[in-house]
């Protein structure tokens, strides 16, 4: 399969966590791709851009997205168990 590299980054504009995705994945679901492998391998994406991202129905139990900016993100239905979001 061949894969792509997603970043998530920081406020500031350094790379919090590279993921490799599918790349067939849907241009709109590559950033909820990437954040549920960071969150899996328990990235600290404190801080971390994510205006606007497509994250409906994504899993991100325990997530550190404290401080994120997650202006115009869509959450509908995710999971945000244990996450912590101060």
């Amino acid at each position: 399969m061949t894969t792509i590299k997603h970043q998530i980054k920081h406020l500031n504009g350094c790379v919090l966590f590279e993921a490799d995705i599918p790349a067939d994945t849907p241009s709109g679901l590559a950033m909820r791709a990437a954040l549920e492998k960071a969150v899996s391998a328990g990235a600290n994406l404190a801080r971390s851009y994510l205006a606007g991202a497509y994250l409906a129905g994504a899993n991100l139990d325990g997530a550190n997205l404290a401080g994120a900016y997650l202006a115009g993100a869509n959450l509908a239905g995710a999971n945000l168990a244990g996450a912590n979001l101060a």
